[in-house]
């Protein structure tokens, strides 16, 4: 008893009970935080247009995404780095339509402005901020259409900094022209209108067929009052404020030798843009790519919006009020003219919420700003909460039968229950405490974490083999090494051995502990390190004190 007594106060064998205790204490009080496989949840992986340095992009890159997605509400949030050009975004929502709006948000670099006759007016940057202030105009409310049908009209005011207000007033002056006069109504005037723009690509050429062109032209022309489309919308004015370029493919979707002579002398590797429509033939992009154009797909997302329309970035054709041209009341002289800081952003929806989401998407684009880059494209996956509960229950019974296996190959290997026991108490221990850890860290709990505490699990169950074999070597039946050496002597042998394995395992872990490489297998590396470091500080020392009272103690081993 007294021996039983000495061993747990031997101070690695308390700091290993220490240690599972306080994790204990640590996951019922925090809890073991689950990642999007075991609770379900949306991972996104965005790739931005170029390489960055990773300062960069985890200084400025992520914090404007995050704003983004934390404007929605959601918890269980995160966005990190992965290397250079990838940032990972993790979401615990599954609704079709809050992913979808939330990708959106995602894919858009987000630079808004708003032209005049193709003059930029102001940019996102020079709004100093938004209003959320029912009394200023900001919500959603019903009104009618044109035709009676009910819609959902939104607002949003914002406020311009001094040196963008005086530049608007000077741009809409007098933009209005009057149309007639009635002494009971007064003056009618026919206004300009201004366009409002998100990633406007400006300088880009846009490549579609001829039959899409004038298909849009329609489009336009007949308008969309959920799009924020107004009847009669001019082709070439959108094309004028978009700041683009135009090139036609007839019938037969070819680029003519004009067209082609054309290219030629306008890219010299200059890097232009070209937006090209789906069903361009990839024998077009890749004429497009070896002039020196970055060719971008758009694809048709709506068929009753012109895909001219989504290619541009246009988002709003707002008409200029006479009071804003300074023509009610009437101002002579642009010098004097009214200045309006406060502005107001409107728009319309067939349903509630599609007008709460579009006030709510634009909003968060102006309150966050605009990233320093495009972005290329986005990936997601989506895993269900019911399939979240599945995974984990299945993870945890693979962790279950892998330790009734480690225990039967002990036996096989030793032929001796007791010799055994430690070895899995030691690794039931190395569990807790990772998760105690991982819980104190916030390190999310998702398949590659649990592949990694396994993989931890599987390094300490081979670490102590080694430390076994060591005590074991040239023992017979005597309960002293009869090559002479002691058994710490011997344990000092086998953690030199267990060390350099141990440094060895970390260190290829690294890379993708810092991100280089694909993000989802990050859990796998932290957890595995971290199973590395708990195992040679905490439960290895304490295995080799328990072998070592165990073979003192046996007097028959094979």
């Amino acid at each position: 008893m007294s021996e039983i007594r000495g061993l747990i106060r031997n101070w690695r064998v308390l700091l290993l009970i220490v240690s599972v205790l306080g994790s204990l204490l640590v996951i019922m009080a925090i809890g073991i935080p689950l990642g999007l496989d075991f609770k379900g949840g949306t991972f996104f992986q965005v790739q931005l247009d170029e390489s960055l340095p990773h300062e960069r992009v985890a200084g400025t890159i992520v914090p404007i995404i995050s704003q983004r997605v934390d404007a929605f509400g959601l918890r269980d949030t995160k966005v990190s780095p992965l290397g250079s050009d990838l940032v990972a975004v993790e979401i615990a929502e599954t609704d079709p339509k809050q992913v979808e709006r939330i990708e959106t948000l995602l894919k858009t670099q987000g630079r808004f402005e708003a032209t005049l006759d193709g003059d930029a007016l102001f940019e996102g940057s020079d709004i100093l901020q938004v209003y959320r202030d029912p009394g200023r105009g900001y919500g959603v409310h019903n009104t009618a259409g044109p035709t009676g049908t009910p819609t959902f009209g939104w607002q949003l005011p914002f406020i311009l900094n001094q040196k963008a207000a005086d530049k608007f007033s000077r741009g809409v002056f007098h933009r209005c022209t009057a149309t007639s006069f009635d002494a009971a109504s007064g003056t009618s005037y026919e206004c300009d209108a201004t366009f409002f723009f998100i990633d406007r690509p400006r300088g880009a050429l846009l490549v579609l067929p001829q039959e899409v062109y004038s298909n849009d032209t329609e489009l336009l022309l007949a308008g969309n009052q959920f799009k924020n489309i107004p009847a009669n919308t001019s082709m070439e004015l959108l094309l004028r404020n978009a700041d683009v370029n135009i090139l036609l493919l007839d019938e037969n979707l070819a680029l003519t030798r004009e067209q082609l002579d054309g290219l030629e002398g306008s890219a010299g590797g200059s890097q232009r843009k070209a937006i090209v429509h789906s069903t361009v033939p990839q024998q077009v992009r890749d004429t497009l790519s070896s002039l020196g154009f970055k060719v971008a797909v758009v694809s048709v997302q709506d068929a009753a919006v012109p895909w001219t329309w989504s290619a541009v970035g246009a988002r709003q054709v707002i008409s200029i009020t006479p009071g804003i041209a300074n023509l009610e009341p009437y101002v002579e002289n642009v010098n004097n003219a009214q200045v309006f800081s406060e502005l107001l952003i409107t728009g319309g929806s067939a349903t509630v919420d599609e007008a709460k989401g579009e006030l709510r998407s634009l909003e968060v684009l102006l309150i966050t700003g605009s990233l320093p880059i495009g972005i290329r494209n986005i990936s997601k996956e989506s895993v269900s909460p019911l399939l979240g509960k599945e995974f984990l229950w299945n993870t945890m019974l693979i962790g279950v039968v892998a330790l009734l296996l480690v225990a039967l190959v002990v036996f096989l290997r030793y032929r001796h229950s007791s010799l055994a026991v430690p070895i899995m108490l030691t690794g039931l221990s190395e569990i807790i405490i990772i998760l105690g850890f991982s819980s104190l860290l916030r390190v999310n709990l998702d398949l590659a974490s649990m592949t990694g505490i396994l993989a931890a699990i599987g390094t300490g169950v081979d670490h102590q083999i080694i430390i076994m074999d060591e005590l074991l070597k040239g023992t017979g039946k005597d309960e002293e090494p009869a090559a002479g050496l002691s058994y710490g002597s011997r344990i000092q042998r086998a953690f030199f051995i267990i060390i350099a394995a141990a440094a060895i395992a970390a260190a290829t872990m690294l890379p993708l502990f810092l991100g280089v490489g694909a993000g989802k297998l990050k859990g796998f590396a932290i957890m595995t390190i971290l199973g590395v470091i708990i195992g040679v500080g905490v439960t290895r020392p304490a295995f080799s004190v328990f072998a070592e009272y165990l073979l003192r103690h046996e007097k028959k081993v094979v």
